[in-house]
């Protein structure tokens, strides 16, 4: 009785990377990965440590600019590193949005900056980075849900995963700071009618017409704020129209003001405080004009000129 057994298969080095064993009638296939040995392996390092990401939130914005995350690479090894960045908070939950001061916040891959988002996973991004190479993984933090958010500052502490495919951290976890910046903002608006801020015609010129006593006119004062905030009203001829043109022994016409119910000074700087709501509409704040005795002045055209402004305290 004779058994017969046969040897096929290349080995480059040792049994190189993959060889064909036959014996008895029985094939086996023996596999050996080769990156470690040729020293193809992915090595990446952090240029630069912990890291600050700061948005300056202006909550009446339409595009609230966003914060720049910069992730300094160097690949110290052979091979190429595909790599996944993502974060968690402190206690090591995985983080996709964040709240801070009642806004929305993600990160989200800058435009043309090599960092994609993977298509599968949220809140995780994929960077390729080539041996022996420099980079750096560009991110931004957007603003995603708006909010009239108090002025101040808020802030929460994270940490950024930088793993390979297998989901295996080839780096120590890196500290991110997070913070929105909202700065004191106020803003005002004039209306001829009532409504959300910004609504209804532009109020420019308030025109009595045919003057008479007593006749009265009425705006709305919109002011909108993230901060108490102090309104101001001054009149230029304190609180009479003058006639315009240059003549002798100008008249003038008496005029009263009323800001929601409280009648303003308007001898002086007259000023109010207000704490709107925070909200994008904020409130809308009936201003009526009110002329006084009309009875022998020159004919003619009157005009005074109101400041009306608004400012966060």
């Amino acid at each position: 009785m004779s058994v017969k057994s046969e040897y096929r298969g290349r080995c480059p080095d040792l049994l190189g990377p993959w060889a064909w064993l036959r014996g008895g009638g029985v094939v086996f296939a023996l596999l050996l990965g080769a990156t470690n040995a040729h020293g193809q392996d992915c090595n990446p390092a952090l240029v630069e440590a912990a890291q600050t990401v700061r948005i300056e939130y202006n909550p009446f914005a339409l595009s609230p600019t966003p914060g720049a995350l910069d992730v300094a690479l160097e690949n110290k090894g052979e091979g190429a590193c595909d790599l996944r960045l993502s974060f968690t908070d402190e206690a090591g939950i995985e983080v996709t949005d964040v709240k801070l001061g009642g806004v929305g916040v993600r990160f989200r891959p800058r435009e043309s900056s090599g960092v994609q988002a993977a298509d599968v996973q949220r809140g995780v991004f994929q960077y390729l980075l080539a041996a022996g190479q420099k980079g750096v993984a560009q991110m931004d933090a957007v603003v995603v849900q708006g909010a009239v958010a108090d002025a101040g500052e808020y802030g929460v502490d994270l940490r950024l995963l930088i793993k390979n495919t297998d989901g295996v951290e080839l780096i120590s976890p890196v500290p991110v700071r997070l913070v929105l910046q909202s700065t004191p903002r106020a803003q005002l608006n004039l209306a001829g009618a009532a409504g959300a801020f910004g609504e209804g015609s532009s109020v420019e010129v308030v025109d009595f017409g045919e003057a008479a006593t007593g006749a009265t006119r009425r705006i709305f004062v919109q002011v909108r704020a993230n901060a108490p905030s102090t309104l101001t009203i001054k009149s230029e001829h304190g609180g009479v129209m003058r006639r315009l043109g240059d003549v002798e022994n100008a008249t003038v016409v008496p005029y009263a003001v009323e800001l929601d119910g409280d009648q303003v000074d308007l001898t002086a700087l007259w000023t109010k405080e207000i704490d709107p709501p925070r909200t994008l509409s904020g409130l809308a704040l009936p201003m009526t004009f009110i002329l006084g005795l009309v009875n022998g002045q020159m004919g003619g055209r009157y005009e005074d000129l109101i400041t009306v402004d608004i400012s966060p305290n």
